[in-house]
């Protein structure tokens, strides 16, 4: 708490610090985790995008997934197909039916990977269409919570332009936002909508349609 008070006032210097000797004496998986996402968020602020991939690799490997900071094209593609497996018949509106995420160990897996998004979207685009792939695999496979609407509207966004499937991808960006809506996940509600609104909507509908959103999202963050 000292050290999340410390990156909230800007005392980056001093947060960092005590969030390394924190990662040295942190025991269990949840601290672990938690120091982690706060050094995510740390790392993301100051704009040092190759320290916080070390750190989120760093931790997933303490829970056994050994990711290069460069993956290939192929891992990103095995883990996207894996998204089509589990969906299966399944239409992606139906997805919002599932169950809510219990398990704390992926709970805790999905928000630091959540926080991983943007610094790996400027360090390696392979690395975040990974990280976003996982994200939705885990989701799937253990039910929705705050970070699966992050991860499918997110998800929206490789989906269209890096494989083509513009209409999945709208409908996947509206699950994320649907996710908020309805079933009251919103942790990333800010982010959602500024994705939602800014990149996905604009695909099918007039870009005006996505300004309330953003302000939404303005609105949430503040």
């Amino acid at each position: 708490e000292m050290a999340e008070c410390e990156l909230l006032t800007a005392d980056m210097v001093a947060a960092e610090n005590r969030l390394l000797m924190l990662t040295e004496r942190a025991q269990s998986g949840h601290d672990i985790a938690c120091v982690t996402r706060l050094r995510l968020t740390l790392y993301t602020t100051l704009g040092r995008s190759e320290r916080a991939v070390e750190a989120c690799l760093e931790y997933l490997r303490r829970g056994g997934t050994n990711w290069s900071q460069r993956p290939t094209s192929d891992e990103v593609q095995r883990e996207y197909d894996r998204i089509w497996s589990q969906i299966g018949s399944r239409q992606i509106e139906e997805l919002i039916d599932l169950p809510l995420m219990t398990d704390p160990d992926v709970l805790d897996a999905l928000n630091v990977l959540a926080e991983i998004v943007t610094p790996a979207l400027f360090f390696d685009e392979n690395l975040s269409s990974l990280v976003v792939c996982r994200m939705v695999n885990l989701s799937l496979e253990f039910g929705h919570s705050d970070g699966s609407c992050f991860a499918y509207v997110w998800f929206a966004v490789i989906v269209g332009p890096r494989f083509g499937k513009y209409k999945a991808g709208f409908s996947f960006g509206r699950l994320g936002y649907d996710l908020v809506e309805k079933r009251g996940l919103k942790r990333y509600e800010a982010r959602t909508y500024m994705c939602f609104g800014n990149i996905v909507l604009p695909w099918s509908r007039h870009a005006r349609e996505g300004r309330p959103l953003l302000r939404r999202a303005f609105d949430a963050a503040s």
